[in-house]
């Protein structure tokens, strides 16, 4: 009988073992070596469905273990473990050029089209803001005490909005506060947002939200 441990453990393990993060060809390599032979014939299927139900950056979150990361943006195949990600961030790793280089999020077709976020504007706000809600100033932990915290696009990304991809248009809520910002159900004060350098955050998404999305 086999000794190996659940698929999930084993995908922590090798993430380990690969310094916290890594693209799933490597992912692919380290699990051959930590679980002990033969693998099922769908064993990298297995993986990354492993990746994505324990990951809130996937719509396969099945919200119960939020292991891991996609470093990268979902596509992209890098996934990293959430226990060693990096905790703090300096203002030279908030890419400076945002604001120029993400005008439009990018699009992909599919069946139907698909925005495409940049991850890796809204974790680094995540770590810049250590999962604090910008409006209650609070921190929404799991029952293991993992805490979690939800990117909003002020201005939202898609039709009719059509609003931009950029730090300066993203706001760090708890999930509560997200769901009202979603539904109209507050206004957003400027004055009133917790800010940290070098975040900012354009007057002109607030404006349009209290305008077009908040409902009086």
């Amino acid at each position: 009988m086999s000794d190996n441990p659940i698929w999930r453990v084993s995908v922590v393990e090798a993430l380990k073992s690969l310094g916290g993060q890594a693209p799933l060809s490597e992912i692919y390599q380290a699990i051959k070596e930590i679980r002990e032979p033969p693998l099922p014939p769908s064993w990298e299927a297995i993986v990354r469905r492993e990746l994505e139900y324990n990951s809130s950056d996937s719509e396969s979150f099945q919200n119960r273990h939020n292991l891991f990361y996609s470093v990268d943006g979902l596509g992209h195949g890098v996934w990293g473990l959430r226990e060693i990600e990096p905790k703090t961030i300096v203002s030279r790793e908030i890419e400076p050029n945002f604001d120029e280089r993400n005008k439009l999020p990018g699009r992909s077709e599919l069946t139907t089209y698909r925005i495409l976020r940049d991850s890796r504007i809204t974790r680094q706000l995540k770590i810049l803001y250590n999962n604090r809600c910008q409006i209650c100033n609070e921190v929404f932990r799991f029952e293991n005490g993992q805490p979690y915290s939800e990117a909003h696009h002020i201005r939202p990304l898609g039709n009719p909005h059509n609003g931009p991809d950029i730090a300066s248009n993203v706001i760090i809520l708890c999930p509560n506060h997200h769901a009202m910002c979603d539904y109209g159900g507050i206004k957003l004060d400027l004055g009133r947002i917790k800010l940290m350098l070098p975040h900012r955050i354009e007057e002109a998404f607030i404006k349009y939200h209290n305008e077009k999305i908040w409902t009086p």
